[in-house]
């Protein structure tokens, strides 16, 4: 797949999942000549997939920090 190509496909599910949902955000990868190509595309309520970014960034660095507090201490 070129980046084209993976452009095309994000959009389409974008639109299609547009249909149904207020806010949709995409963000995928894959590699492309030695490195990774990310596309980032969405549809709706701009504010909305703002958010909805903001708050899966927060969530996953809350979960790296529960799993760091988890683990036991090297000077224990």
């Amino acid at each position: 797949m070129n980046a084209e190509q993976a452009l095309q496909m994000i959009d389409a599910v974008a639109a299609q999942l547009g249909e149904h949902f207020e806010a949709v955000e995409i963000l995928a990868s894959f590699p492309l000549e030695g490195g990774t190509q990310c596309i980032k595309r969405g549809r709706g309520n701009w504010y909305a997939r703002q958010g909805m970014a903001h708050e899966f960034i927060g969530s996953q660095r809350g979960l790296e920090i529960a799993e760091q507090l988890s683990q036991p201490d090297d000077n224990d």
